[in-house]
């Protein structure tokens, strides 16, 4: 089934406006989140200094080498295997473009890093995540590929879940790594998928314009 006519997708499309939404008002108030006050002392409370190589490892994936290294492994595959030039250039425009959204949402918004020491190096404002954001974007995006060639439906469930837990572990890496508030991670989740819906609708509506060409071209 299509994105663009599942409403399951249109309903995480708005609970996902909604939620931006709600961080974005409630971080531009000034007030201090309770929300970022639990869920930072949950996480650093049941992922201790044990985890942390597995989480700077998920934290350098995220980053803008380890994105690039992930997307250009893709790409070649996409051409390799599927000479699928539509989902190539749908997969460029959602990470890149959904990469300077991030930068321009995080300067208009202004909001500072979480004032303790940082586990890694950062350079840039808080909100949204960055990690979170672009991580929902390029492994949602790789996902629905891949379960578009899947035929069992229990395995396309299986790679569902699994891309879900990775966008999660990325996203929170975040949070061990002491760099983002718990809202940020969840506003870049937010964004991050609407952007990819919008990407994978926009791609889904190429496809479908160039197939009906060259079964036309055919035609004729």
């Amino acid at each position: 089934m299509e994105l663009r006519k599942s409403m399951w997708g249109y309903f995480f499309l708005v609970a996902s406006a909604a939620i931006f939404l709600y961080f974005l008002f409630a971080v531009k108030s000034g007030d201090t989140l309770s929300f970022d006050r639990y869920l930072s002392s949950f996480f650093t409370g049941i992922f201790t200094e044990g985890s942390y190589p597995f989480f700077e490892l998920m934290d350098r994936l995220g980053n803008k080498l380890g994105v690039g290294i992930v997307t250009l492994f893709f790409l070649v595959w996409l051409w390799v295997k599927h000479r699928n030039y539509t989902a190539m250039a749908a997969l460029v425009f959602a990470v890149a473009i959904g990469n300077e959204v991030n930068k321009w949402l995080k300067d208009a918004i202004g909001r500072p890093r979480p004032d303790q020491e940082h586990l890694v190096n950062v350079a840039s404002l808080s909100f949204p995540s960055g990690h979170a954001m672009i991580g929902m974007i390029l492994y949602t995006f790789i996902a629905f590929i891949i379960i578009e060639e899947l035929k069992s439906a229990k395995v396309k469930w299986v790679t569902g879940i699994l891309a879900g837990v990775w966008i999660f572990l990325m996203g929170i890496s975040r949070i061990i790594m002491k760099v983002h508030y718990p809202s940020d991670i969840a506003a870049g989740f937010a964004a991050g998928f609407m952007w990819v819906f919008l990407s994978i609708v926009l791609y889904e509506a190429l496809r479908a314009m160039f197939t009906k060409k060259a079964f036309e071209k055919r035609l004729s």
